[in-house]
């Protein structure tokens, strides 16, 4: 539809008609207004006797005075005219413009018009309308797109047919359907409701069935719910001339049935999981009577079979007394419908416990009573107990720890990447020979430098790459001897903090090393002595024993000689 031609091709124009009108009414009352002025002038004059000559100037002038009056008149009133027609058209062409982009569609369209007559009232009303329009449109639309998603994503198949028995179309579900089982057809469901297809396109009537398939393939039996109804009968206009339809609402039963038992299943474990609660939980009504409570309840309370009807006030098994207690903070939440959660010993339980009421409300909600969690912390105190002396030790230790730190001969520092002191003991800062707070954020290696550079670069790259240093023999540039070994420090995420630097003195060690290395050659050198001396030792001592076995076969022989003398004399 055109709708630009329609509004922006008026025939005649209010304003041009005003303008008209006035000029019209102007011209024709200032031109009777001179003729009648002129006439009583000349009469006037006529009666005084005054010459004819002067009666025609006068009457000249007059006419002139007049038409110029008349004119200027008619100048100012049409002025006037002119801006009393814009103010009445203004705002109407303001409306016909609000007309033309609503007949175009765009109705968050709304006019503003400041006068408070009738012309205001027109605009108010014309965007009440789109207004209402644009509201009643995005009422349809959402209604529209509400009954497209309940048809899309219904859980009922949706079988369209004409009067043939042909599928026309089917929803989603068919889909889901055909995903678990691919050899599923909707020819199934048409072949077992035929008859009642049949039925219901003669008599138009709604019927209900239900039926079993076994999809081809599956050990599994499906149990479907079937409503058969007509739709396209022509009986009304916007049938008018369709041929007739059946729409077959097929529910699979089976489903449902599995969700029957999965609701009583999930009662079910809702009770085991409420009766399998460590902590005390009762249910109260407004009365403060106990109404429902779990196993652990039941067993620590020594509760009787609980009924609705029955009276079992909540303060006697919990507090062993016939009337609630004043302090009784259940009772404040049931005054003020808040929750709270409050800790304290309870002497006829002889616990310690955490109690928290919560609000029972019903539908309209009201309340109408308390959920009581009763939780025995009585292990958790002496935990809390155990916690605080615990502090108190590791308190204790800190203190210890840092005289500890202070104390030891070591160097301790703790450097951030950029080798600058975070922290030092005592020992480096009184051999840097500056205080422990005038040393943060100076460079460590002003005061432990290396004499030699490629150690000190690996250790500063091992810093950078936050890696650690088991222990490395170095030596400074005054020479002193140190082992060092340095460890990254992490927070509990894992996020670097420092790396901190221990070096021992070992200048004394290293000295009674060389004074042990220059001891040790020495020995060597004794040694070496000994081992000639041995030598030579040996060889005396082997000469003398084979002297020795010389001299004894001398001797023998000398004594076989006599021997053999003394036999011959």
């Amino acid at each position: 539809m055109n709708t630009k031609n329609k509004f922006e091709a008026p025939r005649t124009s209010i304003k041009n008609n005003i303008l008209l009108s006035f000029f019209f009414v102007l011209a024709a009352g200032g031109i009777a207004i001179n003729v009648i002025l002129q006439n009583i002038i000349q009469k006037t004059l006529l009666l005084e006797k005054i010459d004819h000559v002067i009666i025609e100037n006068i009457s000249r002038h007059v006419a002139l005075i007049g038409s110029g009056i008349t004119i200027g008149g008619i100048i100012i009133i049409l002025f006037i005219a002119f801006l009393l027609s814009e103010s009445i058209t203004k705002p109407i062409k303001t409306l016909i413009g609000g007309m033309i982009e609503i007949a175009r569609g765009k109705f968050d369209t709304r006019i503003t018009v400041t006068a408070s007559n009738e012309l205001g009232q027109l605009a108010e009303g014309f965007n009440l309308m789109a207004a209402h329009i644009e509201d009643a449109l995005k009422e349809l639309k959402d209604a529209k797109e509400y009954t497209d998603n309940i048809i899309v994503s219904m859980p009922s198949i949706l079988i369209v047919l004409d009067k043939n028995l042909r599928i026309l179309s089917t929803n989603m579900s068919f889909e889901k359907l055909r995903e678990q089982f691919p050899e599923f057809s909707i020819q199934q469901f048409v072949s077992n409701l035929e008859g009642e297809i049949k039925k219901n396109l003669r008599t138009c009537e709604t019927i209900k069935k239900e039926f079993v398939v076994v999809p081809e393939g599956f050990d599994v039996t499906l149990i479907f719910s079937a409503v058969i109804s007509c739709i396209g009968d022509g009986t009304s206009e916007y049938d008018s001339g369709k041929e007739e339809r059946v729409l077959l609402t097929i529910t699979d039963v089976t489903e449902r049935t599995k969700m029957k038992e999965m609701v009583f299943q999930s009662r079910q474990d809702w009770e085991d999981t409420f009766n399998l609660i460590p902590d005390m939980v009762t249910i109260h009504d407004k009365e403060m009577n106990i109404i429902q409570a779990n196993k652990a309840a039941q067993e620590a309370l020594s509760l009787p079979l609980l009924s609705p009807e029955k009276i079992n006030k909540c303060y006697k098994f919990y507090h062993g007394t016939e009337t609630a207690p004043n302090a009784c903070p259940s009772c404040k939440c049931l005054k003020t419908g808040q929750s709270g959660t409050f800790e304290l010993f309870e002497p006829y339980l002889e616990k310690f416990i955490e109690i928290r009421a919560i609000p029972r409300m019903n539908k309209n909600n009201e309340m109408i009573g308390l959920i009581h969690i009763v939780r025995d912390i009585t292990q958790r105190k002496q935990i809390e107990e155990e916690h605080k002396q615990l502090l108190s030790v590791i308190t204790m230790a800190k203190i210890e720890w840092e005289a500890t730190f202070d104390s030891v001969n070591e160097f301790i520092v703790l450097v951030d990447k950029e080798l600058n002191i975070k922290r030092c003991n005592s020992s480096f800062a009184q051999y840097a020979g500056l205080p422990s707070h005038k040393l943060a954020n100076k460079k460590y290696y002003d005061y432990l430098s290396f004499s030699d550079t490629e150690r000190f670069q690996y250790c500063q790259e091992l810093i950078k790459g936050e890696e650690p240093l088991e222990r490395m023999e170095i030596n400074t540039i005054n020479n002193h001897w140190f082992y060092m070994s340095q460890r990254p420090l992490r927070d509990k995420k894992g996020n670097y903090l420092h790396t901190v630097i221990i070096a021992t003195d070992i200048t004394n060690l290293k000295n009674t090393q060389q004074q042990l290395k220059q001891s040790e050659q020495n020995l060597k050198k004794q040694l070496e002595d000994l081992e000639k001396f041995y030598e030579m030792a040996v060889g005396r001592e082997l000469k003398m024993k084979e002297l020795k076995k010389e001299i004894k076969k001398l001797n023998e022989e000398l004594t076989n000689h006599k021997e053999n003398e003394f036999i011959r004399n």
